[in-house]
């Protein structure tokens, strides 16, 4: 696959403005660049970080991914796969309960992804054509967990995977997963 060289070389994904190199950088089978790049916010802006993602494309620039782009691709699989989602959306409520956040920045450094793996071998019969990969999907939840984790009081992510678990099993509607997807919804 190719990529904007401008932000993705050496096998790292590259922000221009500041510059920086990811702390960490993450490939999905389906080409998709994942980026774990220095924050500054939160109770521990020395250990914070923010994602972003880079399609393949010549032309294509590095985005905060919207929770949005994972929530609405395990909705598309509920219609064949509900059991399937649901153990996948409680599996990561549990991690999300049980996860201890990073403690140092070279914890965050020398971060590897735990998830994954097990997720891709376990469901990988419910990736369908033309919807994101389930590596995708659980390479980014697990670093929003992280990510939520490290912030004590914080509860949006957690709810939003709620929320979705709920709309599995056909105690919320649409709309309510959508609201809980959007940045700052309480």
């Amino acid at each position: 696959m190719e990529y904007n060289l401008r932000y993705y070389h050496s096998n790292s994904l590259w922000q221009l403005k500041p510059a920086a190199k990811a702390i960490n950088t993450y490939t999905t089978i389906d080409g998709i660049i994942i980026g774990m790049f220095k924050g500054k916010r939160g109770q521990h802006p020395d250990i914070d970080f923010v994602v972003k993602i880079l399609k393949p494309g010549l032309d294509e620039r590095p985005f905060p991914p919207l929770h949005s782009l994972w929530v609405v691709d395990l909705i598309l699989k509920i219609s064949d796969y509900k059991n399937e989602v649901r153990e996948i959306v409680q599996y990561y409520l549990d991690f999300y309960d049980s996860l201890k956040p990073f403690q140092t920045a070279n914890s965050r450094i020398n971060y590897q992804i735990q998830t994954s793996t097990y997720i891709v071998e376990k469901y990988s019969h419910i990736n369908q054509s033309h919807t994101l990969s389930l590596e995708y999907v659980a390479k980014i939840i697990e670093l929003f967990c992280l990510n939520e984790k490290r912030n004590e009081g914080a509860y949006m992510f957690r709810n939003l995977l709620q929320t979705v678990l709920n709309y599995t099993n056909g105690s919320a509607d649409y709309i309510q997963v959508m609201r809980a997807s959007e940045p700052g919804f309480r």
